[in-house]
């Protein structure tokens, strides 16, 4: 170069990569907002991230078996809960992708697919990552979709209580790293606090009762005890594999807001890594295993005939691979079909039997599961009585 030419410098545009910095910059703007209008509307996000004191929930009958109740990080509601979404039919997918030139639900997608009564839809992963809660109502059935991203872990409940339908919504809260509902009940004027010489602030305790995911029941609150019932037959698996499956099945569609949450809300890198990112306050006893599994690998817990037995996705994927997988759990014959590239399995009865399916990582299954009986051996491919 000669003296006299000009220097070159390297300059960011919006084509070269600037993009890259403002969508980042229109996130964190999205969330400011979001995190300070309800100063300016007067309603506070409920939860610093930290204490899960500050949350509004009572506490006072918290009951958690020794596991690790935590704050999230995140407020109440932080992810909000999709209530009775809009529903499209399966074979239209293909035509709704294209009409709005999106990927929404492709081949290789994973979903949660729920069948009751000859009914059956699909709970793409990419809204649930969003939401972790759906209140839905399937073949006139009123059912909590739940996920727990931190926990791979996917269970369908009946919402009714007493024959009276709630409403779920995610806490901020985790037990042992999992999921924690709270029902949706209005907040009980409790009197005046006084904040000052001047002033005192009405003082409002929640009437909502905290649901654990895993344990299937409330963990404080005035529903403490009482426990959901778990939509048998649920799986996950890929959209391929759950249309091919279930050719008359709906798929639900996300909310109009929702686009750009869900292109910046993943969690693959967190399920290929090592670490769990909040403690776990329960964990089976390794001298009662004669194996050991990582603590993130995907197993699926079956359940039938009063017996459980868990397997690894890996092995499920493997030997359902060229012809079903037939054994019994406690006299039920059960049948795993999968699919490859990538790994899909449905689990079910050949003989039309209710069973439990419980997709989830090993460390949330050890933490829930293990410790009620340390008698019990849980391992793959080991019938549990």
């Amino acid at each position: 170069m000669s003296q006299n030419s000009p220097t070159v410098r390297p300059s960011l545009t919006f084509r070269s990569g600037g993009w890259v910095i403002a969508l980042a910059g229109v996130l964190v703007l999205l969330i400011l907002v979001w995190a300070f209008a309800g100063i300016f509307t007067g309603h506070r996000p409920k939860g610093d991230g930290q204490s899960v004191n500050t949350y509004g929930f009572d506490l006072s009958n918290l009951q958690t078996n020794s596991g690790a109740f935590v704050a999230s990080g995140n407020p109440r509601d932080f992810l909000r809960s999709l209530d009775q979404p809009k529903v499209l039919p399966g074979h239209e997918m293909l035509a709704y992708n294209a009409k709005l030139r999106s990927k929404y639900v492709v081949t290789a997608d994973r979903v949660i697919g729920v069948e009751i009564n000859g009914k059956s839809r699909a709970y793409p992963l990419n809204v649930m990552n969003v939401h972790e809660v759906v209140n839905d109502e399937l073949a006139g059935v009123p059912i909590a979709v739940t996920f727990s991203p931190l926990c791979d872990s996917a269970i369908v409940f009946d919402r009714r209580i007493n024959g009276e339908p709630l409403q779920f919504g995610v806490s901020g809260l985790l037990l042992d790293s999992n999921l924690v509902m709270y029902d949706k009940q209005p907040d009980a004027v409790t009197g005046g606090e006084k904040i000052s010489q001047q002033s005192t602030q009405i003082a409002t305790v929640s009437a909502s009762s905290l649901w654990s995911q895993m344990a299937g029941k409330a963990i404080a609150g005035p529903a403490l005890g009482k426990t959901l019932t778990q939509i048998p037959n649920v799986n996950v698996c890929t959209w391929k594999h759950w249309l091919a499956a279930h050719p008359t099945t709906e798929v639900i569609l996300p909310d109009p807001q929702d686009e750009q949450r869900m292109k910046s809300f993943s969690y693959s890198r967190y399920l290929l890594s090592p670490r769990i990112d909040f403690p776990i306050g329960r964990k089976a006893d390794t001298k009662t295993r004669t194996s050991q599994l990582p603590d993130k690998m995907p197993v699926i817990a079956i359940t039938a005939g009063g017996e459980t037995r868990v397997v690894t996705l890996r092995e499920a994927a493997d030997r359902g691979a060229d012809a079903p997988w037939n054994f019994d759990v406690g006299g039920v014959p059960i049948v795993v079909a999968s699919q490859k590239d990538p790994a899909s399995v449905l689990v079910g009865s050949s003989d039309g039997t209710p069973i439990q399916v419980t997709p989830c990582l090993w460390f949330v299954w050890q933490a829930f599961h293990a410790p009620a009986a340390p008698h019990q051996v849980l391992m793959p491919s080991h019938s549990v009585k």
